[in-house]
């Protein structure tokens, strides 16, 4: 192991669901395999709290963060989820020997603090990991089990549209291709579409229940992903279903152009991308094109514990 401790600050450790959670997770399981490991977070000052393989130390509530003695020893290697100001400082307080961010939160100064990136991109200078995105293969075996029909239109919405009514990638699609089934994932919940008529929704309470939705969609249009990691077109490309995104969706954007997906800026763009699907060979292509790339930028959890160690133990 390292001999510099590996500290991670994070005020999202609780938030699994979400991407910087989720990416805050893994590095910290991750960097078990080549380090000693100390996660902090938001709780009661002066104790701690069991959390798999961690005993997280609370650091107060946000505002007041204080790191306990011993906690951070000086030299140790600092990982925060979020550049606030706060957790900058408090990561400088402890004198490390470097610390990284993983997103941006407003916080100054800065200066000490590097970008760790978790999507490798063309023209990176700045250390980056390979990040692993597990998904369950089971769920290529069985469609939802609250829907009767597969090879449909699939529109991640992330809240993009009205609050009641479609939001405007599905209805584009509903109305422009009238035999296909559109389903709407939002809200934890999924509605079924077919020519701008509700056939029906189900909820969508697990991970499981996603990933099913996602293996068995011909394509799946996320117009809202997530800025970190893109993490749900990466788990759909992890089941050969080619993406769409916006155009400028910065990391699932990379993603799409190296998995033979696609972006849009308007509607017709997007209507023609998925007009390509209706042909069987395209859409094989697109397919395997898709699984290729998300297995093996994603796929590899011993390259990425490797990754974590080669960016976190460098001098």
């Amino acid at each position: 192991m390292s001999g510099q401790p590996i500290v991670i600050l994070s005020l999202h450790w609780d938030h699994e669901e979400r991407e910087v959670g989720f990416v805050t997770r893994s590095i910290a399981g991750a960097a078990t395999r080549c380090a000693y490991v100390a996660v902090g977070t938001p709780g009661p000052p002066g104790t701690t709290r069991p959390d798999g393989a961690f005993d997280l130390v609370l650091l107060g509530a946000r505002g007041s963060l204080r790191l306990p003695r011993g906690f951070a020893p000086k030299g140790s290697v600092v990982v925060i989820d979020e550049a606030t100001s706060e957790l900058t400082a408090l990561a400088a307080a402890s004198e490390p020997h470097a610390t990284f961010y993983l997103t941006g939160g407003g916080g100054e100064p800065r200066d000490a603090c590097r970008p760790l990136e978790v999507v490798e991109r063309p023209g990176l200078t700045v250390p980056s990991i390979h990040l692993s995105v597990p998904v369950n293969r089971l769920a290529e075996r069985h469609r939802h089990h609250g829907f009767g029909f597969t090879d449909y239109l699939l529109v991640l919405s992330a809240g993009a549209g009205a609050v009641e009514g479609l939001p405007d990638a599905a209805a584009w699609l509903t109305a422009a291709f009238p035999e296909n089934d559109v389903v709407v994932v939002e809200d934890a919940t999924a509605s079924a579409w077919k020519n701008r008529s509700l056939r029906g929704t189900v909820p969508v309470t697990t991970r499981m229940d996603l990933w099913r939705l996602l293996a068995h969609a011909r394509v799946c249009v996320d117009v809202g992903p997530g800025p970190l990691i893109a993490r749900e077109c990466v788990e759909a490309l992890r089941f050969a279903t080619p993406i769409i995104v916006p155009a400028d969706s910065g990391v699932a954007a990379v993603h799409a152009a190296a998995s033979g997906g696609a972006t849009y800026s308007e509607p017709a763009e997007l209507l023609g991308h998925v007009a390509r699907l209706e042909d069987a060979t395209e859409r094989s292509e697109m397919a395997r094109r898709a699984r290729s790339y998300g297995d093996d930028q994603f796929g590899d959890p011993a390259r990425f514990v490797a990754s974590v160690g080669a960016a976190l133990t460098r001098d």
